[in-house]
């Protein structure tokens, strides 16, 4: 357990130090990270311990309080509620595309209109979507592409995928912070891209601004779906517009990528060494202390 959150330290640290200057520079490094959050726990089990820290002795089972089941049982509920809120949102997503209007596919995706929904929302893992609000078909030709432009550039990257992988980590990491704040800059770097692709496209800045200021969602999503412009990251993603950025070197994202890869091998490092004898039983001790030590008298 001490490992694990030593390596979330450490997955934190990188990815603020990556994108200390530009927070858009590292959105690989936090999908690693996060990624490898999640699966750390698991491939730890298995994996055999060098054995830095000095051995075990053989540890005698003793009667007391059991704080470990508590703790275990205290995150196992906080887990559950988390991945039960995940499975509404699915379900919810479910239910928006019953209450939907399918009007045409781009690329393969479906355009739909939903009369719910204030802003365009890329949505779906197997079966791609975009939500469109009502007054879809009035807009004018211009914003459309702009909307399908922004939208589309998240299907082509997964990010309803990676942030359901990202909304698990926080479901499972419920008690640590870190976790939580390395999926909302994850979610932030994703739409600095989408913002990027669009302006690629010809769209200036002032123009792009106008259209995510126009169909900003209130709600705040989650699960598998990413709402165009939502209030908490639109000042930042507007100012960036604005203001242009130098790309990242490629040089250091590979160093932190290395580091993260080095944080996980310290995994096998902090497991002590066991000296491979059971535990003797509380029972059995008692029984032995207990016990003539002259039987045939």
């Amino acid at each position: 357990m001490l490992a694990i959150l030593l390596f979330s330290f450490i997955a934190a640290a990188l990815v603020y130090l990556a994108g200390r200057k530009d927070a858009a520079r590292d959105h690989r490094l936090s999908l690693l990270l996060l990624a490898m959050m999640l699966v750390v726990p698991c491939v730890s089990l298995w994996v055999p311990k060098i054995g830095v820290l000095p051995s075990v002795n053989p540890v005698v089972e003793q009667e007391g309080f059991a704080w470990q089941a508590v703790l275990l049982s205290i995150w196992a509920a906080g887990a559950l509620l988390g991945l039960s809120r995940l499975l509404l949102a699915c379900r919810g997503l479910a239910e928006w595309r019953g209450n939907s209007l399918l009007i045409e596919y781009h690329q393969g995706v479906e355009i739909r209109i939903l009369p719910d929904v204030s802003g365009p929302v890329a949505a779906g893992i197997f079966r791609r979507m975009i939500f469109v609000p009502a007054g879809w078909q009035d807009l004018a030709e211009e914003t459309r592409r702009i909307i399908l432009a922004h939208e589309m550039a998240h299907h082509h990257r997964r990010d309803p995928l990676w942030r359901m992988v990202a909304e698990i980590v926080c479901a499972v990491y419920w008690f640590h912070p870190l976790a939580r704040w390395m999926a909302r800059r994850y979610l932030e770097q994703c739409e600095y891209a989408c913002d990027a692709a669009v302006l690629k496209q010809g769209v200036t800045p002032r123009r792009y601004a106008v259209v995510l200021c126009d169909f900003v969602e209130d709600r705040q999503l989650s699960g598998p779906a990413l709402a165009m412009a939502e209030h908490s990251t639109l000042e930042n993603r507007v100012r960036r517009m604005m203001v242009p950025h130098q790309k990242g070197s490629v040089l250091m994202l590979g160093l932190l990528v290395a580091g993260g890869m080095t944080a996980a091998a310290m995994l096998s490092l902090l497991g002590p060494r066991s000296s491979g004898q059971a535990a003797v039983p509380q029972a059995e001790v008692s029984l032995r202390l207990t016990a003539n030590p002259f039987p045939g008298n």
